[in-house]
């Protein structure tokens, strides 16, 4: 049986990963911060979790060899880089460099997968943005990505440790309870006739169903390549104004929205993944946005009612 370690396993994505790697036999093992109950493990699909820092002694403290590593572990915030700098670079750059340590002392054989950023890159016109495009990160985010996108880079070529890096955009699923998705719902809910965003509501995101996202997980344990980056996104972009409009259809059509044209601190105007490599790979991204939309809505209310 092939063993895997996932890195904020009890985070959306990291939960979700664990699951799915479950279902397909693995056995799962996860690291992150907070108590998890025996019923909270099965839930998320953990045969193990450790609650503590990620570090290369907690990692060995677990006693096992691992197959695959998911490093869903540190910041997903640009606000939080801003007004925290240090420990946001401490969640993802010294983190990330604890599990690259980790490998090349006890586990060479793993296949590290990092989920990383678009923010990477910085602004980009209003086009599909591929992996190769370089730009300046707008937020300490998308700098300490970048250094952690670079560490592994450097042990790859180094060290030769197989990584495969996904560049997710804008992940959403049930069990999200954080971003626009969340907070325009219960927005909206709460209004009484109008609700007022940040931005122009021009501003377009790539919105990547988190099923598709561990999909290409999935994928990449099949690709040879000793180290690879690809885009965790859909082709497809959407305005921020249509996303919100479409949630407060699906809530309450009466209320208005409208949007206060401010700049958004760090966040690009535009994010849309180009998706050649992915389809070089055939990699298929499956979930409708706008059904699984619908889905979401019905979720949140579900756990709010």
């Amino acid at each position: 049986m092939k063993k895997i370690l996932i890195t904020g396993a009890k985070g959306f994505l990291g939960s979700n990963a664990a699951r799915f790697f479950k279902q397909r036999d693995f056995k799962t093992f996860g690291i992150g911060h907070g108590d998890m109950s025996d019923l909270e493990q099965t839930e998320n699909g953990l045969d193990f979790w450790i609650n503590k820092e990620i570090s290369v002694d907690s990692i060995l403290n677990i006693g096992e060899k691992f197959d695959v590593i998911i490093h869903c572990a540190g910041s997903g915030s640009v606000s939080y880089s801003i007004k925290n700098p240090y420990k946001d670079f401490k969640k993802t750059v010294s983190a990330t460099l604890e599990v690259l340590e980790y490998i090349r002392l006890h586990n060479s054989n793993a296949h590290l997968i990092y989920p990383s950023s678009p923010a990477v890159q910085g602004e980009c016109n209003n086009i599909p943005i591929k992996e190769d495009y370089k730009g300046e990160p707008l937020s300490p985010y998308g700098y300490h990505k970048r250094f952690a996108e670079d560490l592994c880079r450097s042990y790859n070529q180094k060290y030769n440790i197989k990584i495969s890096i996904v560049r997710l955009f804008s992940v959403y699923g049930n069990g999200l309870k954080k971003q626009l998705l969340w907070d325009a719902f219960h927005k909206i809910r709460e209004a009484k006739q109008e609700v007022v965003f940040f931005g122009t509501g021009s501003e377009t995101r790539d919105f990547i169903h988190v099923n598709d996202a561990i999909i290409i997980f999935d994928a990449l344990l099949k690709i040879p390549e000793r180290f690879i980056i690809i885009n965790g996104g859909t082709g497809l972009d959407s305005t921020v104004k249509f996303i919100v409009e479409t949630i407060r259809d699906l809530v309450d059509k009466s209320i208005n929205i409208k949007f206060d044209n401010k700049v958004n601190e760090g966040n690009p105007s535009f994010y849309c993944a180009d998706t050649n490599k992915l389809n070089y790979y055939g990699i298929e991204i499956k979930n409708n946005l706008k059904q699984e939309l619908k889905n979401y809505i019905n979720w949140i209310k579900k756990i709010d009612d």
